[in-house]
Order: C-alpha cells, then structure tokens, then sequence
C-alpha cells in the first residue's frame, strides 16, 4: 500500500511540476496564463532543483517523488540553454559602427533629464522608446541637442491618436549625424504603432522600433499575433535589419523562437531588463536587440533608466 501511495504521490508531484515547468509539452504555452509563466521558468526552475535535491538525497518515501521533480526542473533548465544554443551562429563582420539604444519609459513616468543625460553621454545613432508619446517627447528634446524625433501619433487616427501623449504610442530619435533618414509605419496592425527608419547615413541597413502588446491573460492573443508580425522583417538573411524595443518576450517563448527566423537575439546573455526594482539577476529580459543580415556586434549593453519600470538595452553595431 505504501508502495502504491509512493507512486500515486510521485505522479502527481511530477505532472505538477511538468505543468508549470514545461507547458510546451502539454500544449499549453500558447494559453493564458502559461506564457507568463514561461517568462520566469529559468528562475522557477533552479528553485524547484534547489529544493528538491536535498529531499531527494534523504532515504524514505519523499525521495522518489523529490527525484522525480528534479529531474523535471533540470530538464526546464537543459529546455532553456537548448533555445539559446539552438540560436548560436556566426556573426557577420561589419566594419562601419552603427548604435542603437532601446528604453522604455512607462507611459512616460521615466525622468526625461536623465535619460537625456544617457543620451548625450552615449550618443547612439537611432532611439527607440515605447510609450513615449508627444508629451515625453517634447519633454526630452528640452534637455537634447542633435537629434529629431518621431512619435507614433501622425500614424494613428481618432482617439488613440489625440490621447497619444504617452500611453501605448512609441518614439523613435535619430542622430542628425545620420542626415535625412525616412520614418516610416511598420504596420498598421499594431497597438503601439511600429515604424522602420531607413535611408540617410543608415545605407541599406534599416532598423524596426517595435513594442507587440503586454502579455497579459486578456490580451495574449494579441501578444501572439503582434510577435509574428516581427517574421517578415528578419526573414532575407541578405538584408540588414535591426529589431529594437520591448518585444513583453523573453527568448524562450515560443511565439518569439519562431519569429526570429534569419535574426540573432543580440541580448542573449544581457542581463534582466523588467522589471527595474529587481535585482538584474533575478528579473527577466523582454527589451531586446535582434539583428538580421550582415550585421555584426561589437557590445551590449543594459542600463538603468530612472523613473522607469524597464532598464534600457545599449546595443553598437557593425554594418
């Protein structure tokens, strides 16, 4: 009987974990709310192993069970350092320096003097800032010189066009060194309105400023269906094509696996970007860097944004 309760126990302890742990094998990581969970599985998972190792090392019936939920936690962990390795390829040689530095700004709550300090002090080519609308855009450029800027707001109409001061809109500044570049709408079929910055000093390479929808329970089908929309942009190896924002994914939900294609996540081993009152070791990493084509990286970079919930991603390019 005892043997039988040892199994029962073993099962169920083992298919919790397996829930929470590894939900692609369920076929739950495209239901709410499992890719939320996904988001911090790393750090679930080594907490799960931490636990369960000492019961499984004690003699008596909380070993088998305890081995049992160890061995799923170690195989969430393998799961998450097999996606990234899955991703490991050369990186192109490029020779002209190209930077790109990504913040968000929470609905413009970020302090607009420091993170025009940053600016000056970094001085990146192209800036792109989720949730930044006219207002955070005007209050920025007061402290800033020799850059223009771009919100989403002459892309959108009605309502969320005239409320757009720093709700879901984004906004995109480009370095005067980089002469006459065209801002352009990336889709039409997005919440925060992406746009893509081409021409000018940027040659043939252009760079995507992007922000899909939150992933929250409500809104994770649009979370889904925004992510892919990112598959066009990255899809020709040949063309030279940089991804810049908070994509609300980390590198190991599959929506965003899947729309990488060609790209290669130059945040890879960054440290955590959200959410910015934790320690960078124990948050998660959803702003990212993607490049695609003959583009190569010479550094990457995570900093602190005052007054903002998201650090900001520094990324200098070669291209």
């Amino acid at each position: 009987m005892r043997g039988r309760w040892t199994a029962v126990t073993t099962a169920g302890a083992v298919t919790g974990i397996a829930t929470l742990l590894l939900p692609e094998a369920l076929g739950l990581d495209r239901t709410a709310p499992w890719p939320i969970v996904v988001a911090f599985r790393r750090r679930l998972a080594v907490g799960t192993l931490a636990a369960a190792l000492p019961l499984a090392a004690r003699a008596g019936a909380t070993r088998v069970p305890a081995l049992g939920v160890a061995a799923v936690a170690a195989g969430a962990v393998g799961l998450s350092g097999w996606r990234h390795r899955a991703r490991r390829t050369p990186a192109p040689v490029g020779t002209r320096p190209l930077s790109v530095l990504g913040a968000n700004v929470w609905h413009g709550r970020a302090d607009p003097g420091a993170l025009a300090a940053t600016i000056r002090a970094e001085r990146p080519d192209v800036v792109v800032l989720p949730e930044a609308g006219d207002r955070f855009r005007k209050r920025l450029l007061d402290g800033l010189d020799g850059y223009r800027a771009w919100s989403c707001a002459p892309y959108r109409t009605g309502v969320e066009a005239a409320g757009a001061d720093d709700g879901p809109c984004l906004t995109v500044l480009t370095a005067a060194g980089l002469g006459e570049v065209d801002v352009a709408p990336a889709s039409t079929d997005t919440r925060s309105g992406w746009v893509v910055v081409s021409g000018g000093g940027l040659g043939a390479v252009r760079v995507l400023g992007v922000h899909p929808a939150v992933l929250l329970p409500a809104s994770t089908p649009d979370w889904q269906r925004e992510l892919a929309l990112l598959r066009p942009w990255v899809a020709d190896p040949s063309r030279p094509t940089v991804v810049v924002g908070d994509l609300n994914a980390t590198l190991e939900h599959a929506p965003l696996q899947r729309a990488l294609g060609s790209a290669r996540p130059v945040t890879r081993r960054a440290a955590a970007t959200w959410p910015s009152w934790w320690r960078r070791a124990v948050g998660v990493t959803i702003d990212h860097v993607l490049v695609a084509g003959p583009v190569g990286v010479r550094s990457v970079e995570v900093l602190d944004v005052a007054g903002s919930d998201h650090r900001a991603v520094l990324a200098r390019l070669l291209v």
